[in-house]
């Protein structure tokens, strides 16, 4: 039983951690989105960039701020839709 137990909360690890990187992920995506700017595949491309967890917080991944800054999107809102990813 104890071996079945251990089995099956190995499974569920993948399955929390990719839920917790989609959450960043989408929360990227939502922030530009809700700032009025299209959101499409370089929007979504740009925020798998994941932000750097630092001692002073997270900082922005500067791949995300590259593909959305390419895209046009101001720096403000790249910064901070690029801190949540």
């Amino acid at each position: 039983m104890t071996a079945l137990c251990v089995v099956g909360a190995a499974g569920l690890v993948p399955l929390v951690t990719a839920t917790a990187a989609q959450a960043d992920h989408s929360t990227c995506v939502n922030y530009i989105g809700n700032h009025g700017y299209r959101v499409g595949p370089k929007v979504k491309a740009a925020c798998n960039n994941k932000a750097l967890d630092m001692p002073i917080g997270k900082v922005a991944n500067p791949f995300c701020l590259k593909g959305l800054l390419t895209i046009h999107v101001r720096n403000d809102d790249a910064q901070a839709a690029c801190k949540r990813a």
